[in-house]
């Protein structure tokens, strides 16, 4: 059966790139009869925000994407997490890290947004040192392969794109990436749908599962939508919010983006028929990862103006 899910970080409200994600993810798992399941990415609760889970779930609500089952967060999941500290430190190869993030940053090779971690402490003693996180070894090349529904084969070597990445801190915290191996591999999820700016997460994570037994999801990346300055829209970015009076024409803008055609005389609908449409007719093979800046960006300004 297919289980897919949209994992949130409660850091903000959702914008207009949040909502293409969730869009996307919803439509594949009930165009094909699957679960839908939420799960709110709070382990980092320094970037989490007072509220924002409730209202990224009333928003999604409200834009028809309902879920099945309750909400899934990671911050209720610790105890599960250190019951596998112990095995993993034994499955995974790691070596601990001093290395601060001036120090990470020195010791690394810039890769557009990535630091390619050089393995300064691998090679150095780190005795009596305070330990900031344990990193995994990887193996030498780490040629990784994923299949996904809209690029194709995709293959990298991660020992070049990546580097050792972090999996733990001391005291026994996971990391983003093991988190969602772990998540993903206790809720059963077969399907993941996310943005082309996670594909080196999506080999990164395909890498712990292929160390760790657990099946690999199908994937589904999705295009960036980007702003006028042809950056990412994100939080950081100061991404404007939907507004739930604008649902409707939210919507048909998102369907837009995913290159699902949408009728015009669909975007006076409510948001229930909207998405109804939307699933009898979505269509991967409509979705290019050629989407251009232009038409991110008119997409992206035509919201932008009605939130205004």
């Amino acid at each position: 059966m297919y289980v897919g899910r949209f994992a949130p970080t409660p850091s903000g409200p959702l914008h207009f790139g949040s909502l293409v994600t969730a869009v996307g993810s919803y439509l594949d798992a009930r165009s094909k009869n699957g679960k839908w399941l939420i799960r709110i990415d709070d382990l980092d609760q320094d970037r989490t925000v007072k509220g924002a889970d409730s209202n990224i779930l009333r928003m999604l609500d409200s834009y028809a994407l309902y879920w099945d089952d309750r909400p899934i967060y990671q911050s209720k999941h610790k105890l599960m997490y250190d019951s596998w500290q112990h095995k993993l430190k034994k499955e995974l190869d790691i070596y601990p890290c001093v290395c601060s993030r001036k120090a990470i940053r020195e010791h690394s090779t810039p890769q557009g947004d990535e630091l390619i971690y050089s393995g300064y402490c691998k090679t150095n003693s780190t005795k009596n040192k305070l330990i900031r996180s344990y990193r995994i070894d990887l193996r030498q090349p780490c040629t990784v392969s994923i299949d996904d529904a809209a690029l194709g084969s995709i293959t990298d070597d991660l020992s070049k794109s990546s580097g050792d990445f972090a999996v733990f801190k001391p005291d026994a915290t996971v990391s983003y990436q093991l988190a969602s191996v772990l998540d993903d591999h206790h809720t059963g999820i077969t399907h993941i749908v996310r943005g082309e700016d996670l594909l080196l997460s999506s080999l990164r994570q395909r890498e712990l599962q292929r160390i760790l037994g657990h099946r690999t999801p199908k994937f589904l990346h999705l295009p960036l939508v980007k702003n006028k300055e042809g950056q990412k829209l994100s939080k950081q970015n100061k991404a404007e919010s939907i507004k739930l009076e604008l649902a409707s024409s939210t919507l048909f803008n998102a369907l837009t983006f995913l290159s699902q055609s949408p009728p015009i005389g669909l975007k006076n609908e409510n948001p229930r028929n909207i998405i109804s449409w939307a699933v009898e007719n979505w269509k991967i093979s409509n979705i290019s990862s050629k989407t251009d800046d232009v038409k991110a960006e008119e997409v992206t300004q035509s919201t932008h103006n009605q939130v205004d």
